[in-house]
């Protein structure tokens, strides 16, 4: 077998970790993103947003799960690689995609961001809500846009008051609305159902798609074949340890994307220390450095890895002084 130079094998590594995983939530996201765009009188897919035939308003969809479980790079890729959200060229975006909801998330805010994200940067910061939002609907118009999507949806909820968030509900319905109407896209964590909860339109508007958890019974198998294939493509033999895929996954907190760069962190070290095999040991010392975790709480070294508790920790108490 030839030998593989270390650097040779961190340079594929970096090529593995930009390649897109595709698994069986790219085809759920898809049934729902097709349901998105209007249909032509022989039943197929066009660019352009499905109006309903009751009110002629587009339709949004909420995409939810747990945070690191990998829905962002899912949405992106969707919409990158529809065959009908090409991009024409200059002047055509068929999709924007925010990359995460603005801080504060004040309705003028976003609509700026927007603005921005259509590649219309001199809007005026002393133009009012209302010349904003009309900007909005004109450049999204102009630009023959389907799809507005944005990432962190639940961020639209933020700290805002009732009134902010009503009004943030009346912008988004807004969007899609009316001539040059788009659909949107909410990515985000469960507390996105919330923002639904403050208008009962705006629930019936979206469809909701929400991933489960991976589990390493189900989806044993691909979960096996990623680790496999991750090694193959960095010219080192695949871990044997037969419960290190349940450790793995716990550790991950269950969740697809975190599983991907754990395996990936796990690799560099093995690679950097010169090692034939990705082993337990190499997630172990990464889990180690990633957690600060002492040896009996490593899920990858101890014996009772299953019974270690991984949720989430609240946040600490604000101080009163500060609010």
């Amino acid at each position: 077998m030839t030998q593989i130079s270390v650097e040779a094998q961190l340079a594929a590594l970096d090529r593995a970790a930009d390649k897109y995983i595709p698994t069986e939530r790219d085809d759920q996201f898809l049934l729902r993103l097709n349901r998105l765009l209007a249909r032509d009188s022989q039943g197929k897919s066009i660019a352009s947003p499905r109006k309903d035939r009751g009110t002629g308003d587009a339709q949004g969809l909420f995409v939810m799960e747990a945070a690191g479980g990998g829905k962002t790079s899912l949405v992106m890729h969707g919409l990158k690689t529809h065959p009908l959200l090409q991009s024409r060229g200059e002047g055509h975006m068929p999709w924007i995609m925010l990359d995460a909801a603005p801080s504060p998330a004040t309705t003028k805010a976003l609509g700026i961001a927007i603005l921005d994200k259509t590649g219309y940067t001199s809007v005026s910061r002393s133009s009012n809500e209302q010349e904003i939002w009309k900007m909005v609907k004109h450049r999204l118009g102009l630009l023959n846009t389907v799809i507005v999507c944005i990432d962190e949806g639940h961020d639209l909820l933020g700290t805002a008051s009732a009134f902010e968030i009503r009004n943030m509900q009346k912008r988004l319905k807004n969007l899609m609305q009316g001539e040059g109407a788009v659909s949107v896209i909410l990515i985000g964590i469960d507390e996105l159902r919330h923002l639904a909860a403050y208008d009962d339109q705006i629930n019936r508007r979206y469809q909701k798609l929400s991933f489960v958890d991976i589990s390493p019974v189900r989806d044993e198998r691909l979960l096996k074949g990623i680790l496999h294939t991750l090694c193959a493509e960095v010219g080192i033999a695949a871990p044997k340890e037969p419960d290190l895929v349940e450790r793995l996954v716990h550790a991950s907190r269950r969740r697809f994307g975190w599983f991907i760069k754990n395996t990936l962190r796990a690799l560099e070290i093995a690679v950097e220390a010169g090692e034939s095999r990705l082993e337990k040991a190499h997630f172990a010392e990464d889990w180690a450095v990633q957690e600060d975790a002492e040896v009996g709480k490593n899920v990858f070294l101890s014996n009772a890895w299953s019974k270690i508790d991984l949720s989430e920790k609240p946040l600490p108490p604000r101080d009163k002084k500060g609010r």
